[in-house]
């Protein structure tokens, strides 16, 4: 599974970041299955383990969201979206095309 962040919501005033939206990509068999969730954090800019907004890194902040959610369900759904389009494509059983290539090659 890989965990990417997509966009974060923060305060003005004191950059701690309140929101972010994430994406969680399966990968098989040449398709891609998705999951894009939310989530809301709570901080404290105060607090001696914030991190400026600047030094932020997708990976520090793909953490947070880990510890707000519940891994196994959501990375269970992208495996589920893979699942049906690896299904989908199984069950095709024609094709339309030409051995020779179209004329307007």
């Amino acid at each position: 599974m890989n965990w990417k962040i997509i966009n974060m919501k923060r305060v003005i005033a004191d950059d701690l970041v309140i929101e972010v939206t994430f994406e969680i990509t399966a990968n098989g068999q040449g398709l891609v299955g998705t999951k894009i969730g939310v989530v809301t954090l709570v901080g404290d800019a105060s607090s001696p383990d914030f991190i400026p907004y600047n030094d932020l890194t997708e990976l520090i902040v793909i953490g947070w969201v880990k510890d707000s959610v519940d891994v196994g369900v959501l990375e269970g759904e992208a495996q589920a979206n893979l699942d049906k389009k690896i299904a989908r494509q199984s069950a095709i059983t024609t094709k339309t095309g030409l051995p020779w290539g179209t004329p307007f090659n």
